[in-house]
């Protein structure tokens, strides 16, 4: 019996140390936590009102969650126990553990790899006519326009891809709009498939442990849209790659990576591509175009490069995160570049067209965004370009 006491004792005790140590370790900070690499904020404090108490609870259940102590820690050994043990992602739905030590964005990107989701007729249309409808408004200001898709890498690394990702069809998103639109609109996409899947004997185009392509996957690319507007503008020329240097560093990092806390677990090799006699542009002030409220990364809304004494034409590039890789072989061609990454809204922005004055519009989007499109159509507003018609 007294063995028994005793036993329980111990247990009750061990019990209370468990259950107590988040608030002890808070405020004594008896074991550190390591850095939060979860791409989003931590749930704030919520503010204690007496009068408004009913959504209180939850509110501060998501604060206590996000901002637990050693919360970050205790995340980093469940992913290992996951990734070395099991040999499977902690976060299925998010990331997708491929050959090679390959990784794969879940959620939208793995959707138009495997084809789940496909653009309806109706929706295809609608892209059309907002497509065209740009085209007009640039074309009525001496501006050509041109529609860059930028795959997902599991459509150009399918073969990395793990084979329990079952395929509904092997056609993606961007390759689907891209044949309906050559058949049906007068805006002909840029296609850089069938480029960068025949470009990968040059060596990586995609990051391993990130989602983007990387600078030599973005030179291929944007190749492939300088050569398109050469047919409309002799003076921009296609960039050849063999008059290019790629120096190559091992990596441990990427945004998919990060978001498994484990990044010595995985290695990517990243590589930098330039010019053998060095990028002509430079980057120059900004001009300061109000910056969208509420987006994460403010201060890459607006970039702008030029090129001193050209007498080249002039370029806005309207793109997602993607088009950071791209910006710097774009404006090797144009004697004034301005990228804007307007917070994955993909607009016309017709306040900076005509602040501007450009040449040529390219607008580069994530196929696993496309229907981000359809959320901001110009041609929908009236009058106030803020306001769409509902």
């Amino acid at each position: 019996m007294a063995h028994s006491n005793f036993r329980n004792t111990i247990v009750t005790i061990a019990f209370l140390i468990v259950i107590s140590f988040p608030f002890i370790n808070g405020k004594l900070t008896i074991i550190k936590d390591i850095e939060n690499t979860e791409n989003r904020q931590p749930a704030a404090k919520p503010y204690f009102d007496i009068l408004q108490l009913d959504n209180f609870p939850s509110k501060y259940d998501n604060y206590f969650s996000d901002n637990f102590t050693v919360r970050q820690r205790l995340i980093k050994y469940y992913n290992q126990l996951n990734l070395v043990l099991f040999k499977k992602s902690p976060l299925p739905d998010q990331i997708i553990i491929g050959n090679d030590d390959w990784l794969f964005s879940g959620g939208k990107e793995i959707e138009t790899y495997r084809g789940k989701n496909r653009f309806k007729k109706s929706e295809m249309e609608q892209i059309r006519l907002e497509l065209e409808y740009r085209k007009k408004y640039l074309e009525d200001r001496n501006c050509k326009f041109y529609f860059l898709i930028a795959p997902v890498k599991q459509n150009i690394y399918s073969e990395n891809v793990p084979i329990s990702v079952y395929r509904y069809n092997k056609q993606s998103w961007g390759e689907q709009l891209i044949e309906y639109l050559n058949k049906h609109s007068v805006v002909k996409p840029i296609n850089a498939y069938k480029t960068l899947r025949e470009s990968k004997k040059y060596g990586l185009l995609y990051y391993k442990l990130d989602n983007h392509w990387n600078q030599r996957g973005a030179f291929f690319a944007v190749n492939d849209a300088l050569k398109q507007m050469n047919k409309d503008i002799p003076t921009v020329e296609g960039l050849s790659y063999s008059n290019y240097i790629a120096d190559k560093t091992i990596s441990h990092g990427g945004n998919i990576a990060s978001m498994l806390s484990n990044t010595q677990m995985f290695t990517d090799s990243v590589f930098e591509l330039y010019p053998q006699k060095g990028f002509t542009a430079v980057e120059v002030k900004k001009v300061g175009y109000p910056v969208d409220s509420g987006f994460a990364y403010p201060t890459e809304f607006e970039t702008v490069q030029e090129i001193p004494n050209s007498h080249k034409p002039k370029i806005l590039i309207i793109s997602d995160s993607f088009g950071g890789n791209a910006f710097p072989f774009l404006s090797e061609s144009f004697r004034r570049s301005v990228k804007i990454f307007d917070a994955w809204q993909y607009k016309l922005n017709e306040n900076i067209v005509n602040s501007e004055k450009p040449d040529v519009v390219l607008l580069i989007v994530l196929e696993s965004n496309i229907r981000n499109i359809l959320r901001f159509q110009s041609r929908l507003r009236k009058n106030d370009s803020n306001k769409q018609i509902k």
